[in-house]
């Protein structure tokens, strides 16, 4: 009687422990000054990471940019609101006039619309950057209450949501996971969901711009829904499709939309100049091409304002006035009178007579973009040698033409001049490949942890199946014969081919997010009416928690493996003996897996700095395992005895359910080291440096490394005892030694994106698609503005330039 009271004793209490770490407690929540210290480390970082942006992209003043390039904002029309708020006025000359504006809202959501190039993405980062420092104000103001979080202005943050697939996230959940491994002063995946929730962090939402069409309408339809209450939220996406998405509803009830106004032309003209400067090889031909645009819009004013005078209805000078879509006989006699003056300017000579009226008007009319004018000025002071200069190019390009004119002297002059060509001579056709990738693939979010997508998923499975192969192989050829040995090695690679090329083919976070989803959704919205009954449930799975993550890796991975094995072993053995193997394969391969996660890219702490927890978390993860191992070995104990195994022994004794636990205990607690290792290698504390691509490379890298530092370990020590205790030792290591070094490398590439990354840019690299320094390359783009960054992607300075470069990949490909 004692034995059973002990024994469900220790059940009840592994229950319960194994209970209480599956779901998220409330020491993940920050509270409190915590979460006011939290909130001021996360400012921070955004003020640190997108001031080095901003000026990048040049938005900063500089003695190369001694005039910036300003956009004005206006009420978009009425039939794009709900008729409760007014939009914001103003400029991005006064960020603080139009953030006051914004900080007046209540509740506080702005939605920013216009046509592609208009400057959303521009004004977001400034709205960005501008918000900040007025936080940084408000808390210099109030003190010692800065430390109540409840009373503090949210901490805008900006997401691109180019990446984001509705069909496989919830959008909080998408938004918490992104924010916590780009920021990971907000903690773990749960905190940053709370942080969303409260209204602690302000989402500024851009990239609506660069979603498939196809899925525009279902995210908006995502953010109505997650934003149905009155938190924060600021939102960029073009008219049309935000026109579109108006049909089901308002998209964000309560928001002021405000809309992108066209550029003023006598600013263009100021902003051009100031650019040109003094001197250069060019500079008479811009400077008279300029001349005669500036000659044209004075023209245009007065023709204007004599049409009023007459009495005439006429709306503000505009270039679009001499579009040949204008169909009033005033506004056609208004073109005939320009027309005519501008060929009287261009009699006189001079660098740019040879630019007809017809072009100089579609010149001044692409220059009120605020895109275009940006690439406009890259082209003064360079010259192709042997070619026609981007003056030459500009001047006899079609007037219908002329956007893609400006766009490709743009291209050519940063590939030839400033992507240093001595050093990245092939500059141009990398880019073009990636480029034509992301078309390919509907993105424009160039992560290097997606790289892996531009080889056929047959690559990845025909890798996992050979090492499979040859660790099946060896082992059983040297434990049984040769004979054995290659049906291993055809079992074993087969059912890794399938199993590679299903993960692959889905991708390991997708099968893993799919599972979280199915196994857990249920039990995520029950939770969530429980603490809140007026919560919407959450939809898709919890991103960015390894503890799911681990779960969905470990059956992503060992249901095929063990399933296809089984199967193979069954025709010849039984399907008693297959399903017996089926379920050794699959734990052999899950487990490892389970104890890796897949998912995206992690931001790991640097090695053993303090704060990180390492201590907690191994100690954790080492008492969870022995506690789920005295469970198991208590049930395999209890299931032994049920089925007579006490007919061999005394086995129904106190003395073999404690040796049964203590064999399970200690097992538990090494697989419990493990994960609780990798678990601290996944949760990174605080740390100083910007996040970029190249510290989520080097965190998931370093993941990797701890994984195969675990098993060199545990092999290590698991040898040095065969050795010491069997005759038959070497033999035995020998074949071991093959399995775990076939493990330490076979269970990264199935589920981590580190070693599929080194694949795929090395197949590339070998094609002569990418350079072998993939990373150094990106960066260098990033450094002269070919790219630019957002948080650890890199994107194309626009999608005209992506689409651009994509179809100059194509058009090559098929030349060649």
């Amino acid at each position: 009687m004692e034995v059973w009271f002990f024994v469900l004793f220790v059940v009840a209490v592994g229950c319960l422990l194994l209970l209480r770490r599956l779901r998220p407690g409330k020491e993940d929540l920050l509270v409190g000054p915590k979460r006011a210290q939290a909130l001021d480390r996360l400012q921070a970082s955004v003020v640190r990471d997108w001031s080095e942006e901003a000026d990048k992209r040049g938005l900063t003043p500089n003695l190369q940019r001694p005039r910036l390039l300003h956009t004005q904002w206006a009420p978009a029309p009425r039939e794009l609101t709900d008729g409760r708020t007014r939009g914001l006025t103003g400029t991005t000359a006064d960020m603080a006039g139009l953030v006051e504006s914004f900080t007046a809202l209540v509740p506080q959501r702005l939605v920013i619309t216009g046509p592609a190039g208009s400057g959303k993405s521009t004004l977001l980062l400034l709205f960005l950057l501008e918000l900040c420092r007025t936080r940084e104000l408000d808390l210099a103001e109030q003190g010692p209450r800065a430390q109540d979080a409840e009373a503090l202005p949210p901490v805008p943050v900006l997401f691109s949501l180019s990446s984001y697939d509705p069909r496989r996230h919830g959008l909080l959940d998408w938004l918490a996971g992104r924010l916590a491994a780009e920021y990971p002063e907000v903690g773990s995946a749960v905190s940053a969901r709370d942080l969303l929730h409260r209204g602690h962090v302000l989402p500024c939402l851009d990239g609506l711009d660069e979603i498939p069409k196809k899925r525009v309408v279902r995210v908006l339809g995502r953010i109505r829904r997650e934003f149905a209450t009155a938190r924060p939220v600021i939102l960029a996406c073009r008219t049309e499709e935000y026109e579109q998405a108006l049909a089901l509803g308002p998209v964000l009830h309560g928001a002021s939309v405000t809309e992108a106004r066209e550029l003023a032309f006598p600013h263009v003209m100021d902003y051009l100049r100031a650019s040109l400067g003094e001197g250069g090889p060019s500079h008479r031909k811009w400077a008279d091409l300029f001349g005669r645009l500036e000659h044209g819009w004075g023209v245009l004013e007065d023709e204007v304002a004599a049409a009023r005078e007459r009495g005439v209805p006429m709306p503000p000078p505009s270039w679009s006035l001499l579009a040949p879509t204008a169909d009033r006989s005033d506004e056609s006699s208004l073109r005939k009178r320009w027309m005519v003056q501008a060929e009287a300017v261009a009699a006189r000579g001079g660098p740019a007579h040879e630019v007809t009226p017809h072009l100089l008007a579609a010149l001044g009319a692409a220059l009120t973009s605020p895109l275009t004018a940006s690439l406009f000025a890259d082209l003064y002071g360079y010259a192709d040698a042997g070619d026609e200069t981007p003056f030459q190019r500009l001047t006899s390009a079609a007037p219908d033409a002329v956007r893609a004119a400006i766009l490709e002297n743009a291209v050519r002059v940063l590939f030839d001049h400033r992507l240093n060509p001595d050093k990245w001579p092939d500059a141009r056709s990398h880019l073009s490949f990636l480029a034509h990738h992301l078309e390919r693939i509907d993105r424009t979010d160039l992560a290097w942890w997606e790289l892996s997508g531009a080889l056929h998923h047959g690559v990845y499975g025909g890798l996992l199946g050979l090492l499979a192969a040859v660790a099946g192989g060896i082992t059983t050829a040297s434990a049984v014969d040769a004979g054995e040995g290659a049906a291993a090695a055809f079992q074993l690679g087969t059912a890794a081919l399938g199993t590679g090329m299903l993960v692959s083919w889905w991708g390991p976070d997708r099968v893993a997010s799919w599972l979280d989803e199915f196994l857990l959704k249920r039990s995520a919205a029950r939770r969530a009416r429980r603490e809140n009954p007026e919560t919407e449930a959450p939809s898709g799975s919890r991103a960015g928690d390894p503890r799911l993550g681990r779960t969905s890796a470990a059956l992503a991975v060992g249901v095929p493996m063990g399933g296809i094995e089984g199967f193979l072993v069954s025709f010849p053995n039984g399907p008693a003996v297959g399903l017996l193997v089926g379920i050794l394969v699959g734990l052999l391969f899950g487990i490892p897996a389970g104890l890796l996660g897949a998912g995206g890219p992690v931001r790991g702490p640097r090695w053993f700095r303090r704060g990180t927890g390492f201590l907690r978390r191994v100690a954790g993860g080492a008492g969870m395992g022995f506690a789920a191992g005295v469970v198991v070995g208590l049930l395999f104990w209890g299931t032994m005895r049920a089925i007579h195994w006490s007919d061999v022994g005394r086995a129904d004794g106190p003395t073999y359910a404690l040796a049964s636990a203590l064999l399970f205990a200690s097992v538990g607690m090494a697989l419990g080291l493990v994960s609780g290792f990798l678990r601290w290698l996944q949760t990174p504390a605080p740390a100083d440096d910007s996040t970029s691509p190249r510290i989520l490379l080097r965190g998931d890298r370093r993941l990797v490394a701890g994984w195969a530092l675990m098993i060199a370990g545990g092999a290590g020590l698991f040898m040095g005892w065969i050795m010491a205790n069997s005759p038959t030792g070497r033999g035995q290591v020998a074949q071991a030694s093959v399995l775990l070094v076939v493990l330490a490398l076979w269970v990264p590439i199935a589920v981590r994106p580190w070693p599929r990354y080194v694949v795929a840019r090395s197949w590339l690299w070998l094609r002569g698609d990418l350079p072998h320094d993939l990373m150094g390359f990106l960066e260098h783009a990033h450094k002269v503005s070919a790219l630019r960054q957002v948080g650890g992607i890199y994107q194309f300075r626009h999608k005209d330039v992506q689409e651009y470069l994509s179809g100059s990949y194509a058009d090559a490909s098929m030349r060649s």
